[in-house]
């Protein structure tokens, strides 16, 4: 079986890695397009898979995203009909969809973010849709074309895949020294909140604690190598979740799945997005995997930092992930063929 996965962002690379393997295990043969956005292509090299790029950056512009939308779709018909593959799957790519209805290609996707416009391919053209528990109750999923195709995963996406790594679990040990900060996503279609509201705050916690900077692209790699935040460590390539989570004491995220994935792991976490919250934010915070203060100060900060931050290690999470994962692999192995 040939199974095709596209790819237009990073977070949708480590979501599809422990599916990768296990597919190829099975002697499946796995294709991989992908766009140039973000980390995605480093993220591809750091696990060696083998990809090919389909379509270029895009700008946060509206009348740009248009534009490129169909072009895109157009190359990958193109592409992917010379391919034949036998089933696809993705995790919020809008052009998949469409595509592989295009060519009969039974398809699965997915997606967690309630307010994404391009959902709608998604909804419309894929041949099944699953989606995160905290959605299970929005009106959208009840209505048509959805309500005679969707199910529900019992966990977040990041608990999906980090449960497949049992290797996470003993680097939770040892001590924690470091604050590690993940921005707002400035390109992201769905953020309209203030940029760079929070490089105050970090530069006076850098004087007092080691700070690490996690660019989520060149744009944001270069403006926190300037002079000014010299004090701050700023990763200059991506790190692996291994080597945050073995000193992380204390994360801070505007928003996005890193964010999320240290909640997870039950690592303190402090969410400052400026927008409204995703379902599975809410549905972290409600669960008290993660603390929700947009405007929080560097003095609360602190106190949060030298009070005794405490390690849940109950793992409820990764195990509803374990469960999660199994539901995914068996529709995209087993169910797409025969619906």
């Amino acid at each position: 079986m040939k199974i095709w996965l596209d790819f237009i962002n990073t977070p949708q690379v480590s979501f599809f890695v422990p599916f990768i393997k296990d597919f190829r295990k099975s002697n499946h043969e796995v294709l991989i397009t992908c766009r140039d956005s973000g980390n995605t292509i480093d993220l591809l090299k750091q696990h060696e898979l083998e990809f090919h790029v389909v379509g270029r950056k895009v700008s946060k512009k509206i009348i740009h995203k248009l534009l490129s939308f169909p072009r895109r779709i157009i190359m990958l018909y193109c592409f992917i009909r010379k391919c034949k593959p036998d089933a696809a799957a993705s995790q919020s790519s809008f052009y998949q969809p469409v595509v592989a209805w295009m060519l009969k290609i039974p398809c699965l996707y997915t997606n967690d973010n309630e307010h994404a416009k391009g959902n709608l391919f998604g909804f419309l053209f894929a041949r099944r849709v699953i989606l995160p528990v905290a959605l299970k109750n929005e009106g959208f999923t009840k209505k048509w074309p959805l309500n005679n195709k969707v199910s529900f995963y019992p966990s977040v996406k990041e608990a999906v895949y980090l449960s497949q790594d049992p290797e996470l679990l003993h680097l939770m040990a040892g001590e924690k020294n470091k604050i590690y900060f993940r921005p707002e996503p400035w390109s992201a279609q769905y953020y309209n909140g203030p940029l760079n509201f929070f490089d105050n705050t970090l530069l006076k916690l850098s004087d007092k604690f080691e700070v690490i900077v996690l660019p989520r692209d060149n744009n944001q790699l270069n403006h926190y190598n300037q002079k000014k935040f010299a004090s701050l460590v700023v990763a200059q390539k991506p790190l692996g979740l291994h080597e945050i989570i073995s000193d992380c004491r204390l994360f801070i995220g505007a928003g996005g799945s890193m964010t999320r994935e240290l909640a997870v792991l039950e690592i303190p976490v402090i969410s400052i997005y400026q927008e409204e919250l995703l379902r599975v934010d809410k549905y972290l915070v409600d669960n008290g995997l993660m603390k929700l203060n947009p405007q929080i100060t560097f003095e609360e900060i602190e106190v949060v930092l030298n009070s005794d931050l405490k390690f849940k290690k109950e793992w409820v999470s990764l195990n509803k992930g374990k469960e999660s994962y199994s539901i995914i692999k068996d529709i995209i192995i087993n169910s797409l063929k025969n619906d």
